[in-house]
């Protein structure tokens, strides 16, 4: 019997405790109170104010934020069925390699370094040509004019004197050993050939003219000299240029240039040569950019068969990367209004947040790169994420005429407009006008004084303006007295039209 009546005694105390217990929570959170209503832009919804009011970015009203004593994502929230019937899917924002294949049209060229000119450091007269037309091939050493000069028939036979008055033997001046060493130097000096030397010091004989060989073998790319041309020192007389060895020229555009560097692999397809495909590296990558967005890059190509002709059409493939691995996500994902990028979020409680990102390369598989804006593993909506867009701005619509109906004022307070039923008119469109019948075309988003009395204007409601026209796009802040299309993004403007009730005006 005591053991009954000692258990029934702690049941009791158990339960009185637990009564102070909770009813101690539930004090607190009266006490707390409920949390404060948070405003935020819906095209800018980083712009956060603890009052209501107008976004400092693009004038449209404030709404309040959905998200406060909900999910706490900044989100929207979609029942399971209608998130099915717009079919939304997603994916998740991973760190890898930014790959990407770059094609660019060219040409063959010469290649530069290739390219040698042969000039003379005397003056004199072309007295025979041997290689006369450009195209022709040359061989290094072989004979490409004559010419006779004056001064050169006068240090042949300077170095003749010299050579003949330097003895062997030890007899002689030294000094005109020295003058026959210098001579010769000058004949070298002059480009004559050790050969053409030689002949010179075994016959004994001055040459009236000299033979002028080519320094090099290749193809005479340029030409600008004729028999009985009186030739200056300096003059160029040809360009030859050894095409064993070529560029493949090309043009790209400057968001392809992060994948591009010099030692990155090509290949290059010659569609004219049974779409031979020719592999080499580059060699070149321009470091400005021309007048069409275009840098010039250079990939070198052995062309030891002559194949390759200079001026030849060429398809360049690129494949490379993009330094270390970027975080990454679908380009389908961006939402691009213009002016910033947005991309929805999915959470696992099924809320979708719209959060401002910003994105760098672009590589292959229709990836993009994330600069910043996102965590890697967080889920992005790649499909229905316009249909999001839109049902959250339509809830932002629903949650404004509410918001005015509570009596907000465009400067945050809660003035109620004088006799239009306790509706605050400015709120509903917000659009102001001269009270001034003659001056109704002055229409603005705001308060002001009118251009052109100077009045105070007021709300387009409290007057009998009818004839308003404004772009549906708020953000334009577009509004005129004809039905011109919105200078601001082209769309065409629709009538603010009255109501029969309290004089008000809706929304089109």
């Amino acid at each position: 019997m005591k053991t009954i009546v000692v258990i029934i005694i702690a049941l009791a105390a158990g339960l009185g405790s637990g009564y102070v217990l909770f009813q101690g929570h539930d004090s607190l959170e009266a006490a707390a109170g409920p949390l404060k209503q948070l405003y935020s832009c819906g095209m800018h919804p980083e712009i956060i104010s603890e009052d209501p009011g107008y976004c400092p970015i693009c004038g449209m009203k404030l709404t309040p934020r959905r998200d406060e004593g909900g999910d706490g994502h900044g989100s929207l929230v979609i029942d399971p069925s209608t998130r099915q019937n717009m079919g939304v899917r997603t994916a998740e924002a991973t760190y890898r390699p930014l790959s990407r294949r770059i094609r660019v049209f060219g040409k063959i060229d010469i290649a530069e370094p290739m390219i040698q000119s042969v000039n003379l450091k005397f003056p004199g007269w072309v007295e025979r040509l041997f290689v006369d037309h450009e195209g022709e091939e040359a061989v290094e050493g072989q004979p490409l004019l004559e010419i006779y000069s004056p001064e050169l028939v006068a240090a042949q036979k300077e170095f003749l004197v010299a050579l003949r008055s330097a003895p062997d033997s030890g007899a002689g001046d030294s000094h005109m050993a020295e003058l026959s060493e210098a001579s010769s130097h000058r004949l070298e000096n002059w480009d004559i050939s050790a050969d053409q030397i030689e002949r010179l010091r075994e016959s004994g004989e001055i040459q009236r003219t000299m033979i002028v060989q080519s320094p090099a073998t290749g193809v005479v790319v340029s030409k600008s000299v004729v028999h009985g041309d009186l030739l200056k020192p300096g003059t160029i007389l040809y360009q030859i240029a050894d095409i064993s060895r070529v560029w493949a020229v090309g043009h790209a555009y400057e968001q392809d240039l992060p994948y591009i560097s010099v030692g990155s692999r090509a290949a290059v397809v010659l569609p004219h040569l049974s779409q031979r495909q020719v592999e080499g590296f580059v060699s070149y990558v321009s470091p400005y950019l021309d007048v069409h967005g275009q840098a010039e890059i250079r990939i070198d190509l052995d062309n030891a068969d002559l194949s390759l002709k200079p001026e030849m059409y060429a398809e360049i493939t690129l494949e490379s990367e993009a330094g270390d691995k970027s975080l990454t996500i679908p380009r389908l994902a961006i939402i691009n209004s213009g002016d910033r990028e947005i991309v929805y979020v999915c959470f696992d409680d099924g809320s979708f947040e719209p959060r401002t990102v910003k994105t760098g390369a672009v590589g292959d598989g229709d990836l993009i790169e994330v600069v910043s804006g996102l965590q890697a593993g967080e889920l992005v909506v790649t499909s229905g994420q316009f249909l999001l867009d839109s049902e959250s701005r339509l809830s932002e619509a629903i949650d404004l005429p509410r918001q005015h109906d509570h009596g907000s004022s465009p400067a945050g307070g809660n003035e109620t407009s004088k006799g239009h039923s306790g509706h605050d008119p400015a709120g509903l469109s917000g659009i102001y006008t001269c009270p001034m019948p003659s001056h109704f075309d002055v229409l603005q988003y705001g308060e002001g004084d009118c251009a052109r009395c100077g009045m105070a204007l007021v709300p387009v409601e409290e007057t009998e303006n009818t004839e308003v026209y404004r772009c549906p796009m708020r953000e334009c802040a577009y509004v005129r007295s004809t039905d011109d299309p919105c200078s601001v993004c082209g769309m065409p403007t629709k009538k603010l039209d009255r109501t029969d009730t309290g004089n008000r005006v809706n929304h089109d």
